[in-house]
């Protein structure tokens, strides 16, 4: 079981380790695809606090599946989180009309997080 929490965890590192890297600084490339998928109008300056918040967010749920390896209780908090901030982005877009590919990356992510979320939470009980 420890295999499968190593494997479904990196998987999930992958992607949120970069968002935290580019959402925290407020780069660029963070900025416009936050403002493409979720229409907040970060590129215009409004609901900056949302960047910085995410960052936030992403930096605790990556430290805390890590931590997850070893105390799995930890990781079932990080994995919430991270499950949490990629379907709040999934809705987001389906409110905003997307459909089909559109919503190819965040369902990726959001199942990768519920398979970070599933491990652990048998690895507690």
């Amino acid at each position: 079981m420890f295999a499968l929490a190593v494997v479904v965890t990196v998987l999930l590192l992958l992607e949120v380790v970069p968002s935290a890297a580019t959402q925290l600084p407020r780069l660029g490339v963070a900025l416009a695809r936050l403002d493409e998928l979720t229409r907040l109008g970060v590129l215009q300056g409004r609901n900056l606090w949302v960047v910085t918040l995410l960052g936030s967010l992403h930096t605790v749920g990556a430290v805390a599946v890590i931590i997850g390896l070893w105390t799995p209780l930890v990781g079932v908090i990080g994995a919430a989180i991270e499950t949490l901030i990629f379907g709040w982005t999934l809705d987001r877009q389906l409110r905003a009309g997307d459909r089909g590919r559109a919503l190819l990356a965040y369902s990726i992510f959001t199942t990768s997080a519920l398979a970070v979320l599933a491990v652990d939470l048998l690895r507690v009980g």
